[in-house]
């Protein structure tokens, strides 16, 4: 087992969860609790800059694989998204996105899109990071590009090669690559992966 403390001061929380399991699902988390420089003490492990009722969202999902979030907004699943890829746990960044994805199809919720949300998405991801991936598109497709001046440069350019690639097709009515499948924007899992390997060798 190993005690998990998440947050800092009155807010810190105390989690108690088997470490092959978290390690099972993050190699981040796997190294981390292998690191003695990182942890306290063998069995404990600090994490002060998260959030626990973000923690506790994963908590729930490695042990029953369902999203336990009840602000389902688009923009806690963004922040709850973020904090998965900061924690290098692709498994919860995909059933995040996969909940994106119905929020998106689904006209009675709302999608952020100003400038605010999509420079702290930029600011708090990866360049490579398939949350700016799904921003960008969802920008194009519902045509919400009109606070262009105020997005971050780079989303700006990704909106632009977007649009370029896209004009031959609108007379075709292209359907939105969300509307298809979330499976496109998935995050890789490395550990799958080398399952998938070594099942076709057996």
């Amino acid at each position: 087992m190993i005690t998990v403390r998440v947050g800092s001061g009155a807010d810190m929380e105390t989690f108690v969860m088997h470490k092959e399991l978290v390690a099972y699902h993050s190699t981040k988390l796997a190294r981390m609790m292998d690191d003695p420089i990182k942890a306290e003490f063998p069995g404990i492990l600090e994490l002060p800059q998260f959030e626990s009722a973000k923690f506790q969202i994963f908590e729930a999902w490695i042990y029953r694989q369902q999203l336990d979030d009840d602000d389902q907004s688009f923009t806690s699943s963004a922040f709850l998204y973020m904090f998965a890829e900061k924690l290098g746990l692709p498994g919860l960044q995909n059933a995040v996105l996969e909940l994106m994805g119905e929020m998106i199809r689904d006209n009675s919720k709302w999608v952020p899109t100003e400038p605010l949300m999509l420079n702290f998405i930029w600011d708090n991801t990866l360049p490579g990071s398939q949350l700016r991936t799904l921003a960008v598109d969802v920008l194009v497709f519902e045509d919400c590009g009109q606070h262009a001046k105020d997005y971050p440069p780079d989303l700006t350019l990704r909106i632009l090669k977007a649009m370029k690639k896209r004009m031959p097709g609108r007379m075709k009515n292209e359907v939105a690559p969300f509307d298809v499948s979330m499976e496109q924007y998935f995050v890789k899992d490395a550990r799958k992966e080398v399952e998938d390997v070594a099942e076709c060798l057996d």
